[in-house]
């Protein structure tokens, strides 16, 4: 978070830090599907018919 925030040098004001860190901490939040998509790979035996993407293979499942 720390390269992300301060890449074009560290936020002087808060008003501009705090949306900077929310959108940074936003960003991480896709560590969090990992495991399901781990769970998926497995339930599919590694086959081809995953789909990489942002899309989460487990809302469409029925």
């Amino acid at each position: 978070m720390k390269r992300r925030t301060t890449r074009k040098g560290a936020p002087k004001l808060r008003l501009v830090a705090l949306p900077a860190w929310k959108a940074a901490w936003d960003d991480l939040l896709w560590i969090e599907r990992i495991p399901r998509y781990i769970q998926e790979v497995i339930r599919l035996e590694g086959g081809n018919e995953y789909k990489e993407g942002r899309e989460d293979p487990l809302l469409n499942l029925v």
